[in-house]
């Protein structure tokens, strides 16, 4: 089968895929992750004939704000300025949920990107829908050597040996604090906690020095599955969903369990007080550390870059920003990758080959290194590392090389590589609800653990029954 013919199948395959999921129907009798099969052909070559008549005009989605989409701009122009054989185009839709839920309507109608940004959770969702042109097949078609990529961001998108994205904007969680805070409380600010126990303590100190609470604590399932991950326990069995797919949560043990004990006893004793995840409220926590109302917070390195140009214009003229790594890893665990990979859709054979150029030019170690400085994602080459303009931006504000050196930490394992699984969004709306009854209502912290791991657990055999798993 040709290129051209081999894409447009995958495509047709999409849509069955799709109209199976919103019926519930499916007859695949797969249990795997992968779905088995061939990989499809790379057209690399595709490129050199249709680029004769003038660049090849592909389209990115993207969900960049702020310092992050200005970066994201620079980085793109300086690409399409670079050569002639391929023109970008940037397509924001605004955040992730969104940016899926157009995704499935373009299933339907064939209009799909040619390039995509999608957040790690969707993993799944792209093997199930067959939209996708594994960029495994592009490795294999160049020969691209991928020995320079950081070993975990890498082993995140991948799934029974294949590749399925390359990971770009790149996160983890960080704790940040203000230093004039752990100063005012008595507490060490080049010293940041690095245990539970210990954030708790710093959480106490400030809280009796006079401030509303310690921390805000943002209502974000993403903080259990790295708290799970710190330990080395995973959150859903047959290895994470990479071995086999994922049937059910695992999170519901005592490793679950002490983490919301832990995470409740910080809201009852007013150490923490709780900020929503997303819409009007999102950056609540943040604003509370600006604010005075609190010393800290955690959140994501990728809201670095965004927080220090704010803080640069002093309007939080008492706030000194500091970061640490997220506390409480022990031997056996890691932080997981967040953020996003890049997916190569099944549209026409030039313009995956464009695609596939792009993506590589996003993922150099040049690009890499001026895309971690202006925006705190982390640089997914080790060789970025060396870039000047991370170097410098690591020299001038240490707290940006956090993400990277807590993501080179710690053990590589099937808890650290992170959970694959069909509706990942699903799972996580069913420990927040939990999550909130407990903060909120009291719910005990059992109890909550148990509503939400068998809540979670028909999302999944939902998902895994539409698709006919």
């Amino acid at each position: 089968m040709s290129a051209r013919k081999r894409s447009r199948a995958w495509l047709v395959a999409a849509a069955v895929a799709l109209l199976a999921s919103a019926c519930g129907g499916g007859d695949d009798d797969g249990g795997g992750p992968v779905g088995g099969g061939d990989l499809p052909d790379c057209p690399v070559d595709a490129l050199d004939s249709a680029s004769s008549d003038g660049p090849v005009d592909i389209t990115f989605w993207h969900t960049m704000t702020r310092a992050n989409e200005e970066t994201l701009v620079q980085l793109t122009d300086s690409f399409n300025e670079s050569q002639d054989r391929v023109h970008v185009n940037l397509v924001n839709n605004t955040s992730y949920e969104d940016q899926q839920e157009k995704y499935r309507q373009a299933l339907g109608t064939g209009e799909l990107p040619d390039l995509v940004q999608h957040q790690e959770i969707y993993l799944q969702q792209m093997i199930d829908s067959q939209s996708a042109l594994p960029v495994q097949s592009c490795i294999d078609a160049t020969d691209y050597d991928t020995s320079d990529f950081v070993e975990r961001t890498l082993r995140y998108y991948q799934v029974e040996g294949v590749q399925w994205a390359l990971p770009f904007n790149v996160s983890n969680p960080i704790l940040l604090y203000n230093r004039n805070a752990f100063v005012q409380a008595g507490l060490d600010p080049d010293r940041p906690p690095e245990t539970l126990e210990e954030l708790r303590s710093a959480a106490q100190a400030l809280k009796d020095a006079g401030f509303e609470a310690g921390m805000g604590l943002k209502l974000d399932a993403w903080h259990l599955e790295q708290f799970l991950a710190l330990q080395g326990e995973t959150f859903v069995n047959n290895g994470n969903g990479r071995e086999d797919r994922a049937t059910e949560v695992t999170f519901d043990n005592d490793a679950g369990e002490e983490i919301f004990t832990y995470l409740a006893g910080l809201v009852d004793d007013g150490l923490a007080i709780t900020t929503p995840r997303d819409g009007p409220g999102q950056f609540d926590n943040l604003l509370g550390v600006g604010g005075e109302r609190w010393g800290m917070t955690i959140d994501s390195s990728a809201t670095l870059g965004t927080i220090f140009d704010l803080l640069s214009g002093g309007q939080y003229a008492n706030v000194d920003p500091a970061v640490g790594p997220l506390p409480g890893r022990n031997e056996d665990g890691g932080v997981l990758v967040g953020g996003a990979g890049l997916y190569i859709s099944a549209t026409e054979p030039a313009r995956q080959a464009a695609a596939w150029e792009y993506m590589a030019y996003l993922t150099s170690p040049e690009s890499q290194s001026i895309w971690s400085a202006g925006t705190g994602y982390i640089p997914v080459r080790q060789s970025a590392t060396e870039q000047p303009e991370i170097q410098q931006r690591w020299a001038e504000v240490p707290g940006f090389r956090v993400g990277y050196d807590q993501l080179v930490a710690g053990a590589e394992n099937d808890a650290t590589a992170g959970a694959v699984m069909g509706d990942m969004f699903g799972v996580r709306t069913a420990i927040e609800e939990a999550e909130n009854r407990m903060f909120l209502e009291d719910q005990d912290p059992a109890e909550a653990l148990a509503d939400a791991a068998d809540a979670a657990n028909q999302v999944i055999q939902d998902y895994n029954d539409r698709i006919g798993v």
